[in-house]
Parts: C-alpha cells; sequence; structure tokens
C-alpha cells in the first residue's frame, strides 16, 4: 500500500474524528442550554452490585492472572466437560451472555469473562495496553490457565474482532469458533476504508478516537446512551433491570476509558489480505437488522477463511445473543452437533 493513500487516509480519520467529536460535542452543548440547571454528569454512583450479577444460577465468580493481568469470569458447569469460552465486546461484561450460561453449562464448562479494562477485571493504564495483541494473548493464556488445550470459542462484537485475530495466530488452540456481530479486524478496516456504507456505519469508530469528549457523551444522563442501544421495543429479553448491571460498571468514574482504548490502541489505516486454510470449524452470524456492520462483510470474510459458514438471524440486530437468546443459542447448538462437539 502505498504511502500516498496512507497519507491519504491518515489526514480523512482525522478529518472525520473532528466532524464526529464536533456533533458530540454540539450535543452535550444543546443538553446543557435545554436543561440548564441539571448537571447531566451527576449520575447515581451504585455501591452494591444489583442483585442480577451476584445470583447464582449463572455460576461462580472467580479471578485468574494471566499476561500480567488479572481476569475476572463467571464458571459454570462440570469443570471435566469441554470448555466454552464466551467474550463479549463494547459496551458489555461477561453478563452479556447470561442467557448462554444457563443454556450450555449443562454439557460445556462455561465461562465467561470480563475482557480486560472491563467489568472487574484488571484496567492497566495506557492506550497501549489494548493493542490486539495483548487482547489476544490474554485469551490464549486464559484457555491454558484454566488447564485446557482447547475450547469453543464464542464471541460478539470486539469480542469477535479479538477472536478472529486469536484464529489466525493460535489456531490450535479452538476446537471452534463462533462470531456474532462482528468479524475480523482485516475486513472491517478494509470495509471502512473502501465502502461508504461501512465508513457511515463507523461513524462512531472515528469520534471514539478523540479524548475525553466520548467519555463525556457515553455518562450522559444516566449513561442514556446505553438505553438507546440496547433496550429494544416489543422485546423483553433485555429489561430495565439488566441496564441497572451495565450501569453499574459503566457509571463508575473511569468506567469507558478502558473500553474505548479498544478502538483508540487498534486504528488502522491499512489491512493485510490473507487466507487462512487452517481446519476450524468457523461460524459467522450478523443480526437482520445490524445497524454498525455493513452484511457485505459476510461475503468478504468468506475470502479469508477456507472453513466458514455465515448466517443473518431474522429480526435481531447488533446484541443479538441478548435480543435472540433462543435462537442464537439453537444456532450455536446447532453448528456444534454438526461437529460433534
Amino acid at each position: 500500500m502505498s504511502v500516498v493513500t496512507i497519507c491519504y487516509r491518515f489526514v480523512v480519520a482525522n478529518a472525520l474524528t473532528l466532524l464526529y467529536t464536533a456533533k458530540a460535542l454540539l450535543g452535550i452543548l444543546i443538553n446543557i442550554v435545554i436543561n440548564p440547571f441539571k448537571n447531566p454528569w451527576a449520575n447515581k454512583l451504585n455501591l452494591v452490585p444489583p442483585s442480577n450479577l451476584t445470583d447464582p444460577k449463572y455460576g461462580v465468580h472467580k479471578y485468574i492472572k494471566v499476561n500480567d493481568i488479572k481476569l475476572h469470569y463467571v464458571e459454570s458447569g462440570d469443570s471435566s466437560k469441554p470448555l466454552m469460552l464466551f467474550i463479549h465486546g463494547f459496551p458489555e461484561f461477561w453478563y452479556s451472555w447470561r442467557h448462554q450460561i444457563v443454556h450450555f453449562n449443562k454439557d460445556y464448562r462455561v465461562v465467561a469473562v470480563d475482557m480486560r479494562g472491563y467489568g472487574d477485571s484488571e484496567k492497566p493504564d495506557g492506550v497501549s495496553s489494548y493493542k490486539i495483541e495483548y487482547l489476544v494473548d490474554d485469551i490464549k493464556e486464559l484457555i491454558r490457565a484454566l488447564g485446557h488445550e482447547k475450547c469453543i470459542l464464542v464471541s460478539h462484537d470486539w469480542g469477535g474482532v479479538i477472536a478472529c485475530k486469536l484464529r489466525e495466530t493460535y489456531p490450535e488452540v479452538l476446537h471452534a469458533l463462533v462470531v456474532l456481530s462482528s468479524g475480523s479486524k482485516d475486513v472491517w478496516f478494509r470495509q471502512i476504508w473502501s465502502t461508504n456504507e461501512q465508513r457511515k456505519k463507523s461513524g462512531y469508530v472515528f469520534m471514539f478516537r478523540a479524548p475525553i469528549v466520548p467519555e463525556l457523551l457515553l455518562q450522559m444522563n444516566n449513561l442514556q446512551y446505553l438505553d438507546s442501544i440496547m433496550l429494544v421495543k416489543g422485546k423483553d429479553t433485555i429489561t430495565k433491570e439488566d441496564m441497572e448491571c451495565y450501569k453499574y460498571w459503566f457509571g463508575k468514574q473511569t468506567g469507558f476509558t478502558a473500553p474505548l482504548n479498544y478502538y483508540r490502541a487498534n486504528f488502522s489505516y491499512s489491512w493485510e489480505e490473507n487466507l487462512y486454510g487452517e481446519n476450524v470449524p468457523f461460524l459467522l452470524a450478523i443480526g437482520e437488522n445490524e445497524k454498525y456492520i455493513s452484511h457485505s462483510s459476510q461475503d468478504l470474510m468468506k475470502t479469508r477463511y477456507t472453513t466458514i459458514e455465515t448466517v443473518t438471524v431474522e429480526k435481531s440486530g447488533h446484541f443479538m445473543q441478548q435480543e435472540e437468546p433462543e435462537k442464537v443459542n439453537k444456532l450455536v447448538r446447532d453448528f456444534l452437533q454438526k461437529y460433534n462437539l
């Protein structure tokens, strides 16, 4: 890729970052003008976790040291059974897999982890601490630290980006891979720089590169942002009680900084064009109503992995494992049964 192309994308990326940041600042200003006597960041700080987070039906809360950081995870099921590891995306934590934990824990050792910087896991300082190489090594070392050579890896959003990189770098640690509402980092940035559709869908990605402003925007008005992207009209699989669990963690003073650093540390102006031929069963699912990923990325993913199946989940949006848990659970189970896993 030429230097001229990289320089052009550098200019465009920074211009879009300024544009979307200006829009965010305008939104903040309008909110202050409309409510001049209300502090939009005077959120109620919850010192006691919501009861859902400590419900024993989801499993046992544990901690483990891997890759020089402490990770928190929830474990359920027989430890002698195959490991099914769940890794979440933005803005989530282990709780986003609550519907899957109670469904799969009869047949697998289920582990849902808080990724570094999220929930009750350690939050190292500095943007560079969240480069994808560290995130991948966290998961590789976690599998081994849990006493397994391989796992079934189920991922969503940023978890999917990390899972794809793990599959590319260490395919030997995977029995199978499921990626929901996501794709590989290379495909993501190829789409951003090659299609107007994905660039528009990823406007938030450019804004998230800016300092301070994203944190201010996301934590306004009792974290209204979380309600706006997760609560789906007409569906009861994500409740207000569930949202209180999210607000418990993201409502803390620096609750969004580490998660936002995933975007800041891994933004790219180029990508690699590789074909990965290792025989790892791979399922990619995108929701019919997906707002952040273009459906054309499914076809592009097929050009990168020789063993990949793609499916569109009807009536589902981005947070499909929470919006349509029964559909997703069946999809994953049918896929695994096909490979006797």
